[in-house]
């Protein structure tokens, strides 16, 4: 599946910010490990997005999505 323009700009600006609310937070650096955005993927009717996480020296990722997820909102 081709992304369309509008798509890849939409994709680039939710990574920008959710990388900048990652540093704001604390979020990206966890346990002397890193995390980060690699890639985010929008549908073509712009609704939903997914987000693709890089993690750098965690070895307990399931951990991490556990904090992670308790932090949303």
């Amino acid at each position: 599946m081709e992304l369309n323009k509008r798509q890849i700009q939409v994709g680039k600006l939710i990574q920008s910010t959710l990388t900048d609310i990652f540093q704001k937070e604390g979020i990206s650096i966890f346990n002397n490990g890193m995390i980060t955005i690699s890639s985010v993927k929008v549908t073509p009717d712009l609704l939903e997005a997914r987000v693709y996480l890089s993690f750098f020296q965690i070895a307990d990722t399931e951990k991490i999505m556990g904090h992670l997820k308790e932090r949303l909102g």
